[in-house]
């Protein structure tokens, strides 16, 4: 089954490997966030992806606000790694891995300020020049997205482009989260892959079920 009819809604069970592998890239772009926004539905919400390379980790986290946004749900979820030999991974729909660990803490607003403050001071709503960027599988990278008077604000942040190990926002979000385990550590800036060596290893490896989304404006395509 490919991607087309196979969109995320807020209802679908990314933990299950089935649901993960058709609804991947619309979970990635935040489709049902941008619908919910758009109908004044989603205010305050946020979506961030940490993709430590797809088959050995990925880590989710999701802001809900309450009523009144004085308290919110923050949800941590935990996949990896796949049993990918055992995989036949389409380009078009990556299955990812099996189950995943999750837990919800319900934060507060000074809490909820900080993650979004230390986004902010890592880029977000400020990025520039970002079209283009790719985002391959078997690297590392971050996705951020968050719902603001009717607007998703996307911004990225990928191995190789730019210095993972300098951002703050994760710092924040792990020491909130009550999931111990630790991130994966994304390599340092000086040995990172460049985007023209990734696109030469995608060629050149293309039956390894890597895969890549690209930066068109406010989208991941």
């Amino acid at each position: 089954m490919g991607l087309a009819g196979c969109s995320y809604t807020q209802n679908s069970d990314i933990s299950n490997p089935l649901v993960r592998k058709s609804a991947w890239f619309s979970y990635l772009n935040a489709d049902d966030l941008r619908t919910a926004c758009s109908a004044g539905d989603a205010e305050g919400r946020i979506r961030i992806i940490y993709n430590a390379d797809y088959y050995d980790e990925v880590r989710v986290f999701e802001l809900d606000p309450h009523a009144g946004n004085q308290q919110f749900d923050l949800t941590t979820r935990v996949f990896g790694p796949a049993q990918v030999k055992e995989i036949n991974v389409e380009i078009n729909a990556p299955l990812g891995a099996f189950g995943g660990e999750h837990a919800t803490d319900v934060i507060g607003r000074d809490d909820y300020i900080a993650i979004t403050d230390a986004l902010q001071q890592d880029g977000f709503g400020t990025q520039k020049d970002r079209d283009g960027i790719r985002l391959y599988s078997d690297d590392y990278y971050w996705v951020a997205l968050g719902c603001s008077s009717g607007y998703v604000t996307l911004a990225t942040w990928m191995s190789g482009v730019d210095d993972l190990r300098a951002l703050q926002f994760p710092a924040v979000l792990t020491e909130l989260s009550s999931i111990d385990r630790k991130l994966p550590e994304p390599p340092a800036k000086e040995n990172a892959r460049s985007q023209s060596a990734a696109q030469v290893q995608t060629i050149q490896n293309n039956e390894s079920g890597t895969f890549y989304r690209t930066v068109r404006g406010n989208m991941l395509r």
